[in-house]
């Protein structure tokens, strides 16, 4: 393989889909950490190949944070933003109104991307993260210095006497018939459990419900990642399994939408 020219890159990079090549190629520069011509080639080639520059980098930009992120782990996203702000915000709240630091859990946090946020903007917040990747579980260990990430696929063996103020639920929404739509980088390098969130996306939520209830203080919330066409059956979901209240933040520049739940 010879060694290809920068313009010779950015149309390797443009040509795979890359929608900013310039930026894309200038990330991983800068990545390289040394000047070595061969290890950006080789990194803009595994770029071109669909994997995730996420993953080639070793992090991800979001909100003012940096965050290491794991080869095969799921890649936090931008839409999420919304998610950790609330989530931080909320935190704030319950630290101005109790004596006591308020408490998270970060429910299937990959690579704890929100937890991180919370910690970062609400100094003494005590988290709790659980994925049930190990890979997932590694990688936010990384990012989450003094909390407790633990590997579970329940929450069943959470102790509700400490209860959370807050509860911010990333769960896989995508239905299982809407996984071959996944652009390339997604299918092919995220983990399947991240994704997939069964017939109607909202399987893990339903499995989760009931538990999350048990673990909120009262007058907690949670805060769940939806598509804006699963809100009502989500909303129906959470009643259910008791939640007294719900109610819908959406972000247009995000393409974000939070479904609220007040236990």
């Amino acid at each position: 393989m010879e060694l290809r020219e920068p313009d010779e890159l950015l149309a390797a990079l443009r040509d795979s889909g890359s929608v900013f090549p310039e930026r894309e190629l200038a990330e991983l520069q800068r990545a390289a950490r040394i000047d070595d011509p061969w290890m950006i080639e080789m990194m803009v080639e595994r770029r071109t190949l669909g994997e995730p520059i996420e993953h080639i980098v070793g992090s991800a930009r979001f909100a003012e944070l940096r965050i290491a992120v794991h080869q095969g782990v799921f890649v936090p996203r931008r839409r999420t933003e919304l998610l950790a702000t609330l989530a931080a915000d909320l935190l704030r709240e319950a630290a101005e109104r109790e004596p006591r630091a308020p408490r998270l859990l970060d429910l299937g946090c990959g690579s704890g991307a929100i937890a991180a946020l919370a910690m970062h903007r609400v100094p003494g917040v005590e988290v709790v993260a659980i994925d049930a990747d190990a890979g997932a579980v590694a990688c936010a260990r990384e990012n989450l210095p003094g909390a407790l990430v633990l590997r579970a696929d329940s929450l069943d063996g959470l102790d509700a006497s400490a209860p959370f103020d807050v509860i911010a639920a990333n769960l896989p929404y995508v239905p299982t018939a809407h996984l071959v739509h996944l652009p390339r980088e997604a299918a092919e390098f995220e983990p399947l459990i991240a994704l997939d969130g069964g017939v109607d996306g909202l399987d893990p939520l339903a499995e989760h419900a009931p538990a999350m209830v048990r673990l909120l203080a009262p007058g907690g919330i949670a805060l769940v990642e939806l598509a804006p066409l699963q809100v009502e059956a989500a909303a129906d979901l959470v009643a259910a399994a008791g939640f007294r209240d719900s109610a819908v933040r959406a972000e247009d520049e995000l393409g974000a939408t939070v479904l609220v739940a007040t236990r």
